[in-house]
């Protein structure tokens, strides 16, 4: 099955809001770190769409982590032949309410 990724719009601010976190704190090398990171956790995914865990309310959507400080929240959408990134978020960051 041939899957293409795509970031919604909340995701994208959860990895903007990182970034900017690291730009402000650490250096260039953590930035390019977790850029590799996610790379590679998306390539793992491609392949292997359900490698990370399900989610205990929603058997579709799964939760992948990135490194130790740092996620992503996913689903797999086979009739459209996607893979949505729903979230990206630090694991120090407050969950979300709702």
């Amino acid at each position: 099955m041939n899957l293409k990724i795509v970031w919604t719009p909340q995701a994208i601010s959860g990895l903007n809001k990182v970034v900017t976190y690291l730009e402000e704190n650490w250096t260039k090398k953590e930035i390019y770190n977790l850029e590799n990171k996610i790379n590679e956790l998306i390539e793992r995914i491609l392949k292997f769409p359900k490698i990370c865990p399900a989610s205990s309310k929603h058997n579709n959507i799964r939760k992948g982590l990135v490194d130790k400080n740092n996620y992503l929240i996913y689903r797999i959408n086979s009739t459209k032949r996607i893979i949505e990134i729903i979230n990206f978020r630090g694991t120090r960051q407050r969950p979300l309410k709702g």
